[in-house]
């Protein structure tokens, strides 16, 4: 077996950093209280890992006469380590938050090993207690395979009924699913599943007949007791005006939520009840609905009524899609959702602007500003800056969308960040690029640029870099739209 390594909690770092401040006498006489042994509440005395992941050991640590150390101890992992709390602080602690992180090595899959974890108060009394590790064990929690929303609407007729939906998944096996909605006294709870693997929640609930508004309680929790939860708000309302907006292009919900980003695309509330979307239409024939909620198709999805296209209903199972029918064109389609009336109008990628202030790959950037030397004006996706582009591609028809020519290669979790930018040799930063409208939900890609196209007159972005959160371990497109502030970061189509 490999030695596994431990490493102290930031926080647990930062105060051994400082320990040469703190003054302490060895010699030091510390007055008796109770007496009593200290009282050691470890969080998780069983914990479930996988070989080269990293686990909390986590607990509280209480004594009236004052903590003097703690140590954790285990031989297979050659792990002996002594937490000084006086030489740290100056003086003993009354309480104290334990909180290490334990890496262990990639060999060690299928073993089981007990760390012994005591506490000592400065009178010598001490308590020991032993953290369990099961390296076959579970350490993620359960996943959304299909996102909750975070708020739904409920359109009041005679009755107020939500057909709510979700899938969760876990990589060994779910422990329980439980939905609350302390509002209405609603509450049931899953310990039993057909695929331990996967489990879809689906219920029609139903709410008082009145405008109102009411909290869904959604835990999933594996057989390790890791858990996930998610809340979703429920408006009830009889005359429904939305805050957001979105337009689908896709028809299945598993495409809502298998997007980094920008699927589906947030359009424009414009006034109460009234919205506008622009959208480029690649190819005639494509067919979208406009969402209130971005996770799902349900419980309302806004489409043509069957029976008068010239209006609109919000019934999933009634809608049908507006059908975009010419191609290589730009559409804004303006509605009302208190009228159900809409528009639809085109415009072309000519009459199209943006802000990029050159051709793309022109000799057009002065590089000193000062008229003495041009070099090539090109942009794309960057995590460092001006001088490290992974450089777009320009499309040949519509100038205004740019593509990465490589997928990337993203890894499940939190994007570290990125933004949109020229190349540049000396760093010069924020001459032509694109920042975020929110760095951890990103949906509009913001002019940040220094220098604008003459003919635009759009908003300025805040400096905010992407850091979205990556759904699964993958190859993904990215496609950005100048003129629509737009970009989707989508898996690559098989």
């Amino acid at each position: 077996m490999k030695r596994t390594h431990l490493y102290p909690s930031a926080l647990a770092v930062m105060i051994l950093a400082g320990a040469s401040f703190a003054c302490s006498d060895d010699n030091d006489t510390w007055p008796s209280v109770d007496g009593k042994n200290p009282e050691l509440a470890i969080e998780r005395p069983v914990i479930g890992s996988r070989p080269g992941r990293t686990l909390h050991i986590t607990g509280t640590v209480n004594d009236a006469d004052g903590l003097s150390h703690i140590t954790l101890e285990c031989l297979p992992l050659y792990l002996d380590k002594r937490i000084d709390l006086i030489s740290i602080y100056g003086e003993p602690l009354e309480t104290y938050a334990l909180d290490y992180m334990l890496t262990s090595d990639l060999t060690e899959a299928g073993d089981k090993f007990d760390i012994r974890v005591s506490a000592f108060d400065v009178l010598g009394n001490s308590t020991s207690t032993t953290v369990s590790v099961d390296m076959n064990g579970d350490i993620d929690a359960p996943t959304f395979a299909v996102t909750p929303a975070d708020a739904v609407t409920v359109v009041l007729t005679d009755k107020a009924l939500l057909d709510f939906s979700f899938t969760v998944n876990d990589d060994r096996a779910l422990g329980s699913v439980s939905v609350t909605i302390p509002e209405i006294d609603f509450s049931t709870t899953v310990t039993e599943f057909e695929n331990p693997a996967s489990y879809t929640f689906s219920r029609q609930i139903e709410f008082p007949a009145h405008n109102g508004e009411y909290t869904i309680n959604i835990a999933a929790a594996d057989m390790w007791d890791n858990v996930t939860e998610a809340t979703t708000i429920v408006h009830v309302s009889d005359t429904p005006d939305f805050a957001k907006m979105w337009l689908a292009d896709v028809r299945t919900a598993a495409e809502l939520n298998s997007d980094v980003m920008g699927v589906p695309m947030l359009i424009t509330r414009t006034a109460p009840f009234e919205y506008e979307a622009r959208y480029y239409n690649e190819k005639a024939g494509t067919e979208i609905f406009f969402l209130p909620q971005r996770n799902d198709f349900a419980p309302l999805c806004i489409g043509l009524d069957p029976e008068d296209n010239t209006r609109l209903v919000s019934d999933p199972a009634l809608a049908k899609p507006l059908v975009l029918d010419k191609a290589q064109v730009y559409y804004l389609i303006k509605f009302n959702t208190a009228t159900r009336t809409y528009s639809m109008d085109t415009y072309s990628i000519a009459d199209a602007v943006d802000p990029i202030p050159h051709p793309f790959g022109s000799m057009e950037l002065d590089r000193w500003k000062s008229g003495e030397e041009y070099i090539e004006f090109y942009f794309g996706y960057t995590t460092e800056g001006p001088g490290n582009i992974m450089r777009f591609e320009q499309d040949p028809v519509n100038p205004h969308i740019f593509r990465l020519p490589e997928p990337l290669k993203l890894k499940a979790g939190r994007h570290s960040g990125f933004i949109i930018h020229n190349y540049h040799p000396d760093g010069w930063w924020n001459y032509c690029t694109w920042r975020a409208d929110d760095e951890q939900d990103p949906e509009v890609c913001g002019w940040y640029g220094e220098v604008t196209n003459p003919k635009w007159n759009g908003d300025r972005a805040e400096d905010k870099w992407f850091k979205p959160a990556i759904p699964a371990d993958g190859e993904y497109d990215l496609i950005m739209d100048a003129h629509l502030d737009r970009m989707k970061i989508i898996p690559v189509k098989k």
